[in-house]
């Protein structure tokens, strides 16, 4: 698990869940995950995984978006938010 400890509290289920997810793939051998395997690992269709990583990466600030130099799925990664 990432050692960076967010406060979960305020988040919606789903926001939770995805959040829990972005940890779990980022420690993961694989590496993290683009929306399809962020959405799997939540046990959330893409479309609701879709609205909670919009408020993580957004306002809550919570997650980060990355380049997926790896390529092995379409579309960008998603990363902790690592705090400063």
């Amino acid at each position: 698990m990432s050692e960076i400890s967010h406060d979960e509290t305020n988040l919606s289920s789903d926001q939770a869940a995805v959040f829990r997810a972005v940890s779990r793939l980022e420690s993961s051998a694989e590496g993290p995950g683009g929306l399809g395997r962020v959405a799997a690992e939540a046990g959330l269709d893409e479309a609701r995984t879709r609205a909670a990583l919009e408020a993580l990466t957004g306002p809550l600030g919570l997650v980060a978006v990355v380049e997926n130099a790896n390529a092995t799925e379409p579309g960008p990664v998603y990363r902790v938010q690592t705090l400063r």
